[in-house]
């Protein structure tokens, strides 16, 4: 591109000065009205060179205008916003669409976002009272192998609900290949479109309500810490979380007390008051580190305060309220001094400004594997098994560096914990944090805790096995007390008379043996446990459990449960006759085809 040159030419244009008479003013000409004030009129020529003439020079474009004022210091308009990059899963589409098409982007998983009208018209997912949208994830799942009738890409999801009809769009492709939808949340395609216009017909697709994709926001946190890319982090407040750590079992012991677990390579960020002015804020980096040998291996908090125009001061201390006190004592003397409002550290706790007792972050700390073994540690949340690591048994990666630990433990810490090093047998493809769950907690905390939550583990609905069945809620990990078998405890004889009776009445017979003495009667008064199946490979084991001197017949899992699966477990009745035999519908590959 040739150089541009600017040429401004600046003349003087005079001011006339009314006067009254005109003989006056005929005779001394135009009179300027003071010499110190004047206007200009001037003109701007671009031109190409010496040799153009300036009526044959083109407009200048907008890079050469941009690149002129750039040179000149000056601006027009301000820079552009950054384009958004999100996309969505079904469509492909890049950025939010239109209200009343696509709609808005949600979000559905880490780094994942779909197109609110994209998932409300998928033919699996529908909305709650809440504005929840169920079974997205289905949805996409399903698309990966569907293409669209109109673009022929995978993605589609919004088929027509016309009978053996097997189009499929995109939620886009199917506005452009004019498809009919109806306020049923049905549509029909071009080639079904009705010939009459009806009055159910749906031709404004805005959403102004508020709507969103239900998802498990604790394990979608997890992946955000297990991916480790530095790319991606959460806020909390304050609080800036960076990376969660690590524990190994030898620093278990050590690296807990009863409020927070302290791993490893721990990191947050906090904003926070200066040590320096009332009015000011300063950035606080901290972390955890494991000391030296000589503090026998205790763990060593670090606080890194940065502030802009001072030197980073780095505080030490043995435990979070140590290396806190640091900071918080120079900030209320301040903060006194120059009365304003009075900062009180005695009630503040260094667990809670380092962030260990955030309710995001405990959730992901009591998920690591090991900390099963942190005995004065109070769990808050119970075994959710959102981080997917191994137990890392040696930090430096090689057990020959690793120092000789003491092999002498007494029986009686190996039964309180339930766990015994080096003996822990796993099946295939089980990993060693679920079979460190057993021992976690004792049975009577285990029963506890079940009690409280197994209406929200469980619920009924029609068996593909047999009449009702059990199903799993959400995912339920290996060895968990899921629900108890209740119901009227009776001896044995009368548990005879009444199966009698209940078979002369045409009933469903519901009963469970304790004992040789003892059968828990649940036909008339029992539970939903009642309803769980039998099945020749099952999910699920009984126990029976004694809880305050009481027995409970209590029904765990054998393996990891995932959410919508049946429950079932061995029934284990006695062999019978031939004639007496009762057929098995599980359906297993291992299916004995009889019960009994």
């Amino acid at each position: 591109m040739d150089r541009l040159k600017v040429t401004v030419k600046l003349k003087p244009r005079p001011r006339a000065v009314p006067v009254v008479d005109d003989a006056l003013a005929s005779r001394r000409g135009k009179r300027m009205k003071s010499n110190r004030w004047r206007r200009w009129s001037f003109s701007i020529t671009l031109s190409r060179g010496t040799s153009i003439p300036n009526e044959t020079v083109a407009v200048p474009t907008e890079e050469e205008v941009d690149i002129l004022l750039s040179k000149l210091g000056a601006c027009l308009r301000p820079d552009p916003l950054p384009k958004d990059q999100r996309r969505c899963c079904f469509c492909n589409q890049q950025g939010d669409g239109q209200t009343d098409g696509p709609a808005r982007l949600l979000n559905l998983d880490l780094d994942l976002w779909v197109h609110l009208n994209c998932a409300l018209w998928s033919s699996e997912v529908y909305e709650t009272q809440a504005g929840a949208l169920i079974n997205v994830e289905l949805a996409l799942r399903r698309s990966l192998s569907l293409r669209c009738a109109f673009c022929q890409r995978a993605g589609a999801t919004s088929g027509c609900n016309r009978l053996r009809c097997t189009n499929t769009y995109h939620f886009t492709c199917a506005l452009q290949a004019h498809c009919t939808f109806f306020k049923d949340k049905t549509m029909l395609c071009h080639l079904h479109k009705p010939r009459a216009v009806y009055d159910c017909e749906l031709r404004c697709f805005a959403v102004f309500r508020r709507v969103f994709v239900q998802r498990d926001e604790a394990r979608q946190i997890a992946a955000v810490v297990q991916r480790g890319e530095g790319r991606h982090t959460f806020r909390v407040g304050s609080l800036l979380f960076h990376a969660i750590g690590r524990l190994f079992p030898q620093q278990m012991k050590a690296f807990h007390n009863k409020a927070a677990i302290f791993p490893i390579g721990f990191h947050t960020n906090r904003i926070y008051w200066s040590m320096r002015h009332p009015t000011q804020m300063c950035q606080t980096d901290a972390s955890t580190c494991a000391a030296s040998r000589e503090d026998e291996g205790r763990p060593l908090f670090k606080v890194k305060v940065v502030e802009k125009g001072y030197d980073d001061i780095i505080l030490t201390g043995a435990t979070p309220k140590a290396v806190w006190d640091q900071i918080l004592e120079p900030v209320s003397q301040i903060r006194s001094s120059s009365g304003t409002l009075k900062l009180f550290p005695v009630y503040l706790k260094g667990e809670d400004l380092f962030g260990l007792t955030t309710s995001a972050v405990t959730r992901i700390i009591e998920s690591l594997p090991g900390v099963e073994t942190c005995e004065r540690y109070t769990f808050r949340y119970g075994r959710n098994p959102l981080m997917e690591w191994p137990l890392a048994f040696n930090p430096s990666g090689s057990a020959r560096s690793e120092p000789k630990a003491s092999q002498t433990k007494s029986v009686l810490e190996d039964q309180e914990t339930g766990l015994v090093p080096g003996v822990i047998s796993l099946s295939p493809g089980e990993s060693v944090t679920a079979a460190a769950h057993l021992g976690r907690h004792s049975k009577a905390a285990q029963y506890r805790r079940m009690t409280a939550e197994w209406k929200t583990n469980v619920y009924l609905a029609r068996s593909r096995i047999q009449g009702l069945g059990l199903y799993a809620t959400k995912d339920i990990e290996k060895c968990t007390m899921v629900i108890e078998y209740i119901g009227t405890i009776i001896r044995s004889e009368v548990a005879n008379r009444k199966e009698r009776l209940y078979e002369s009445q045409n009933r469903g017979v519901y009963m469970f043996r304790i004992d040789n003495d003892f059968v828990i009667d649940a036909t008339i008064t029992g539970g939903p446990a009642r309803y769980i199946n039998h099945s020749c490979s099952p999910n699920c084991i009984t126990e029976v459990v004694t809880v305050e001197k009481e027995n409970k017949i209590i029904i765990s899992s054998c393996r990891r449960i995932q959410r919508g699966e049946e429950l079932s477990y061995d029934y284990k009745f006695d062999l019978e006759d031939d004639q007496h035999k009762i057929p098995c519908h599980c359906g297993a590959v291992n299916c004995r085809k009889w019960m009994n």
